[in-house]
């Protein structure tokens, strides 16, 4: 499995680890989306953590396939990471995602679309290296990028592929806080577990109105 589901005392953690790079592919998606459909569903969770590996949180898309001559194959696997990007950025209940490592395309547009964001320090690299790639943007992964990084730092992260270090990563707004190497789940179930104390209805109403615009151009990107 690439992808487990535990819950405790009210909050869901998902861990993404295939024992490698934690490249995202279908069969990742597969199980990923499972594990979300559970966690969101279960009136229980009162909030959610998204983690991945020690080293890495996210190594991005498999490149053989966005970068490959099959330009339909490349384009589902990305919609799909583009479609739990909405689902997570429009998540009713309070999500934090933690980095105990590398985050790059995928994985910090799904950073991005967390509510609270934790960073390890260690010899780790943040960056959206798209255009680096032959890849142009779509619109949906703009919305929670545009929303979450610093406006001074977007030039240089979207259209110049810049490799951030974990400390270059905060500054830019990749992530909201950083802490030492080996306390990034225990700094996300202490925030978890204070996010899932603030009344639901309340959160995922606000949090709706808030982002319904963007939601919406997202979706529309999508098909959805």
């Amino acid at each position: 499995m690439s992808v487990s589901l535990e819950t405790s005392e009210g909050i869901a953690t998902i861990q993404i680890d295939d024992g490698k790079k934690n490249v995202i592919n279908h069969a990742v998606l597969d199980e990923l989306e499972e594990a979300w459909q559970k966690a969101s569903q279960d009136d229980a969770v009162k909030a959610i953590i998204l983690a991945g590996r020690p080293g890495s949180f996210c190594a991005g898309y498999d490149v053989s396939v966005m970068t490959g001559e099959d330009r339909h194959a490349s384009a589902e696997l990305g919609r799909r990471g583009g479609v739990f990007a909405h689902a997570l950025y429009g998540s009713a209940k309070p999500t934090v995602a933690v980095s105990c490592g590398h985050a790059f395309t995928i994985g910090a547009v799904w950073l991005a679309c967390a509510d609270v964001r934790f960073g390890e320090q260690g010899p780790f690299k943040y960056g959206m290296t798209e255009v680096a790639l032959g890849v142009p943007f779509s619109d949906w992964p703009l919305v929670p990028l545009r929303a979450r990084l610093k406006s001074e730092h977007q030039i240089s992260a979207l259209l110049h592929s810049r490799i951030h270090t974990p400390v270059e990563a905060l500054e830019a707004g990749f992530i909201d806080e950083l802490v030492a190497a080996d306390q990034g789940m225990a700094r996300a179930r202490e925030m978890a577990t204070q996010l899932a104390q603030l009344p639901n209805h309340a959160y995922a109403l606000t949090k709706q109105r808030m982002r319904e615009t963007e939601l919406k151009v997202m979706a529309d990107d999508l098909g959805l």
